[in-house]
């Protein structure tokens, strides 16, 4: 049984994913300079005229059964920037019982988009397998992916 003896010890050893995620969402919050941020306008279609808070929609659809808000802008429009405070936002919204785990992902940091970009996203996050796998078991996700044009993707992700 010294098998299991191992797998036991190793379990109980591991970090604990509560600790864990505490301290991406620390690490995260420590790099966000809110003094550079000025809150985005934006257009829901292109050839409209009326703009409306883009935090607001967006904090309106993910309270919606929709799945995926596609933000379009120029280069240097402060698509990453909205995005970097979009996810600090949620951080601070998890600590008040939304337990949806919001996650940046630079998509042009991800070596293969075709494997799980939670799984990438998580082990770039230092997160162990068996963590990884209780997270994706017991948590939903917010993906804010970010770079996808610097991606020269020709396909759906």
């Amino acid at each position: 049984m010294p098998h299991g003896s191992l797998l036991l010890d190793r379990i109980q050893n591991e970090p604990d994913v509560k600790a864990s995620l505490l301290q991406v969402k620390h690490e995260r919050l420590e790099e966000y300079n809110p003094d550079v941020y000025i809150s985005l306008r934006a257009r829901a279609n292109k050839g409209e005229a009326e703009t409306h808070d883009l935090r607001s929609r967006v904090l309106d659809f993910l309270n919606s059964d929709k799945k995926v808000f596609l933000i379009l802008g120029d280069s240097g429009a402060g698509k990453s920037t909205f995005n970097k405070a979009l996810e600090i936002y949620l951080w601070q919204q998890y600590n008040k019982g939304d337990r949806k785990i919001p996650l940046f992902i630079h998509l042009p940091s991800i070596k293969d988009l075709e494997r799980d970009l939670v799984v990438e996203r998580l082990r770039q996050a230092n997160f162990t397998e068996s963590q990884i796998w209780e997270l994706k078991q017991n948590h939903e996700f917010i993906l804010i992916c970010d770079g996808y044009d610097e991606c020269q993707q020709t396909r759906n992700l």
